[in-house]
């Protein structure tokens, strides 16, 4: 079973080799000044199960709170975020959920960088939250869907 998404105007498109069901939901200061929004939820995926047509533009964070360079994916004609990638993970990208095709299946894993939330922002999903970065290991991402379903 495969997942698809892609950019606001289309030029930028992938294909998931498997549906993602978890949900790394950030709100870190980077990630909303990125999405122009509260925070961002991504689905973790092994680079291996990635096929991405188009040619996404890179912007390379490296003023981040941890001191780790993001590098961030996005179509260079309309803007949209599309995945990012960080050094801890180099074989994991994070897909920005609001670019899938379809997203009635997900469910948050985590909450990380709750510290500079916006206030107004309630978490009511249960899932864990965590003040700075929750410490993910996406390696076990496959291990985490597997339970789930």
């Amino acid at each position: 079973m495969s997942a698809t998404g892609k950019c606001l105007c289309g030029k930028v498109t992938y294909r998931l080799a498997s549906k993602p069901l978890m949900l790394d939901v950030c709100h870190c200061k980077n990630c909303q000044r990125q999405a122009g929004a509260s925070f961002i939820p991504f689905v973790a995926v092994p680079l291996t199960e990635v096929e991405v047509e188009g040619t996404p533009k890179v912007f390379m964070d490296d003023d981040t709170v941890s001191g780790n360079t993001v590098a961030r994916h996005f179509c260079g004609d309309c803007g949209s975020p599309i995945y990012v990638g960080v050094a801890r993970a180099p074989k994991t990208a994070y897909f920005t959920s609001g670019t899938l095709d379809h997203t009635d299946h997900l469910v948050p894993k985590c909450h990380g960088w709750t510290s500079t939330k916006h206030e107004w922002v309630t978490i009511s999903d249960g899932a864990p939250e965590y003040h700075q970065d929750p410490g993910l290991q996406p390696e076990g991402v496959r291990e985490i869907q597997a339970v789930a379903e």
